[in-house]
């Protein structure tokens, strides 16, 4: 059986995610895709490639991956904790610069992004 990972997601995905589609997409599609599986952590368990993301996406990869963890009662990856996975600066949802709405997202978001230093509110990784 097949097990999609960050590391061959990207291998594999990044040629779908260029000519098909973008990050987000990808992301959600990992997501459904994790929510199936019955072996999730196998999936979370590598961190994601250097090659082909932004910093910002990779520590969302991390943050991600941390809050899959936790919601799912499995073991946190340790290279979720390494500093490479950590915004120098906090980074808002749709890069706002509204200080309500920053307020708000500092209070919303969850333990896993905002040690990431990320703050995309409650439902970071909600699908509809």
């Amino acid at each position: 059986m097949y097990v999609r990972t960050w590391q061959n997601m990207s291998i594999i995905g990044f040629d779908y995610i260029s000519k098909h589609t973008n990050f987000n997409f990808a992301l959600g599609a990992f997501l459904d895709e994790f929510r199936r599986a019955k072996d999730k952590s196998v999936m979370i368990s590598t961190p994601p490639p250097t090659e082909g993301l932004t910093m910002r996406q990779r520590c969302i990869l991390a943050a991600v991956s941390h809050k899959l963890a936790n919601d799912n009662a499995l073991e946190v990856p340790t290279w979720v904790h390494e500093p490479d996975f950590k915004m120098p600066n906090p980074v808002f949802a749709f890069d706002t610069k509204n200080r309500e709405y920053q307020a708000l997202l500092l209070q919303d978001t969850p333990y896993e992004f905002a040690s990431k230093n990320i703050y995309h509110g409650a439902n970071t990784i909600n699908r509809v």
